[in-house]
This record gives C-alpha cells, structure tokens and sequence, in this order.
C-alpha cells in the first residue's frame, strides 16, 4: 500500500466483499482519493502501519487501538439479527462443539472476538480454536475433515450457503441479537490521529462523497444488484444487503459498547474504549 509524501492524497481501504457496494457504488471518482479493496485484517494491519490514513477498519481493532484513531461519523457495517456473512458452519449443535476444533477464517479479527463470546459466554463452551493460512475453500481435503466447525466470513460465507459440508450453520449477529436485544456493529470508519488535522479538508470531502453515496446506494439497491458482476445469485445478493445496516446511531453506539464490555471481560482488550470522533 502507498504512503503520501506531500498530503495531497487521502488512503483509503474498504474490505473487498459485497456489503460495500450500497457504500461504494455512487461514489463519485476524486484524484484526491486512492481507494484500495483488501481484507478486514489486512487493512487493520495497514492502519497500525500508518499506511493507510482511513480504513472501514474491524471494530474489535478500533477498541484495541482506539488512543490512535478518531471514528468518522455515522458510517459502519452493521445488522440488527442476521447478517448472513459471519456464519460458523458447523458438524455438530453448538452445545456439543466444546473442545472440538474450530478453524477460523485468516480474514477476520471482530468476528472471531464475536464468536468467542457467543460460544464462551452464552452457549458455556470452550472449542479449540485453529487460526488457518488460507480460506476454507483453499484448503487441503484432509485438512477440512479434521474440522468440527469454520468461521466464515464476507462474500465466503455467502458461497457456503449452500454448501453440503456442515450440517449446521449459526448466524452470530442473530444469535448476539437473541441474547443481548442489540444489533452489532463489525466495522467502523476510522482515521489515524496524526493526520486527522493533517488532511482536515480532504477527510470532509471524503465523507461529504460518501454520505452521498450511501444515500444513493441505499435507495437503489435492486440496481446496483443489477449491474453487479459477482458469481453469486442476483437474487441472493439483494436479499444479502437488505440486512445490512450501515449507520453509526446512539443504539449502534450502545451496542458497540456492550461489545467492548464483554471484550474487556474476557481479556480481549485492556479498557473499554471511549468513542473518539473526528470532529465535523
């Protein structure tokens, strides 16, 4: 990833699935703006580089590194009940999982924090947990079959719908909403600190573009379904991002916090972060 050496530019990562088209469809094309598509935890990992001056970054990485990052206003990817593409596909009920191995997706950091509370928390079991080199679909044979469970995520876990592997599938972000009442917020967009005054213009402009686009994206999701060049069924990726929220509202806002609270419970972070925004 490219690096400004004269602040002219604004960096910008959004992860490469689906859920961002109602965000990124509209947006119109500004020199001023290098937008790059990667994975959650590979632009996580640009961000604490300081390679990246904004990212729709893994909300579990804000709370861990919140002192370094200001959250752009009203902008996540969220859902209240299902969300279709955090899904652990699974051989066995869940309550019956404990001690066996779970391999998670390479591509995640929230999600496998959500998975461990709601398999630890409020199901009361502890699997053993294998982090994978590579997605499921990439993995050797012999591999998959010593797997009790696979935490999918994005446009994967879309893939394995329909799959025949798993007999069972959890949706977390209904199981959270089934114990919590809350809807749950995977990522959120963020600035590095230091150039927050650094690039002031550049990151209103931005966000001004992206309100627009969201708005625009949001009231006409059958046509950017459309013209979508994805493999997936037109059908299914409609359906897909009609669950999707994308908003940032006091109850998000609460619902990330109840996040951090059980995150700090269990030792994943060392402080319940505040909310930090870039000031508009």
């Amino acid at each position: 990833m490219p690096i400004d050496s004269d602040n002219k530019k604004l960096f910008i990562a959004f992860p490469d699935y689906l859920n961002t088209l109602p965000l990124l469809h509209f947006l119109r094309s500004v020199e001023t703006f290098f937008i790059i598509k990667d994975t959650p935890k590979r632009i996580n990992e640009a961000l604490k580089a300081g390679l990246l001056d904004v990212g729709l970054a893994s909300s579990l990485f804000y709370a861990k590194h919140h002192q370094e990052l200001l959250i752009l206003p009203d902008i996540s990817i969220s859902a209240t009940g299902k969300v279709k593409s955090v899904i652990l596909y699974h051989h066995k009920p869940l309550e019956r999982l404990s001690n066996k191995r779970i391999g998670i997706t390479p591509e995640t950091e929230t999600s496998f924090g959500l998975l461990r509370l709601v398999l630890e928390e409020f199901i009361g079991i502890t699997p053993k947990y294998e982090f994978l080199e590579s997605r499921f679909s990439d993995l050797q044979e012999e591999k998959i079959l010593e797997l009790s469970g696979y935490l999918a995520i994005g446009d994967e876990a879309l893939i394995l719908e329909n799959n025949q592997i798993f007999e069972f599938s959890t949706d977390l972000a209904e199981l959270w909403l089934m114990k919590t009442g809350l809807p749950f917020v995977f990522a959120l967009l963020v600035v590095r600190r230091e150039i927050a005054e650094l690039k002031r213009t550049l990151i209103e402009k931005f966000l001004m573009e992206l309100f627009f686009s969201r708005a625009k994206g949001l009231s006409s999701l059958a046509e950017i379904v459309k013209v979508s060049t994805h493999p997936l069924n037109k059908g299914l990726i409609l359906n897909y991002l009609q669950h999707l929220e994308y908003d940032f509202s006091g109850l998000k806002q609460r619902a990330f916090q109840c996040f951090c609270e059980f995150l700090y419970k269990k030792s994943i972070i060392q402080q319940i972060p505040s909310l930090n925004f870039f000031p508009l």
